[in-house]
């Protein structure tokens, strides 16, 4: 047992010996408020385009909501994946209620249009539109 002991020390010293010089490099916890909204985003992006993916439909009508509902559903998962580049910028707060607001606004109404067929709010959709330029510009500032 004991020569096992000095063969596994024999073994491990070098790397133990390179360990104790390596400068300590402090690890930056990647997160907050802004990656966990992200992900909540990004999920429901996913859930949304899952949804949009299934079913093919017949009616000209139905298939024109269904491209409505998956143009949502896209701008929905490339702003979440964007939301995640919030942190970078140097307003996060403002980027953050862009983004959010924006995306909230285009995808919402492209869902809600797209499951009722009810075009009384569809003007919402370029006021998120423009929200999120706005949000991408705010890394700009």
């Amino acid at each position: 047992m004991e020569t096992l002991k000095w063969a596994w020390g024999y073994v491990t010293w070098p790397v133990a010996r390179a360990a104790e010089k390596a400068p300590e490099i402090p690890i930056r916890t990647p997160g907050g408020i802004y990656v966990k909204i992200a992900g909540l985003l990004g999920a429901s992006a996913v859930a949304a385009l899952a949804y949009a993916g299934h079913g093919k439909s017949n009616s000209k009508d139905l298939e024109k909501r269904r491209q409505t509902f998956k143009t949502g559903a896209q701008i929905h998962i490339i702003h979440s994946v964007a939301f995640l580049c919030v942190r970078n910028s140097r307003y996060p707060a403002l980027t953050a209620s862009l983004f959010l607001t924006g995306t909230c606004l285009f995808s919402v109404t492209c869902y809600y249009t797209a499951i009722t067929n009810n075009r009384s709010i569809v003007m919402a959709a370029p006021v998120g539109g423009i929200t999120l330029m706005l949000a991408w510009l705010s890394f700009v500032l």
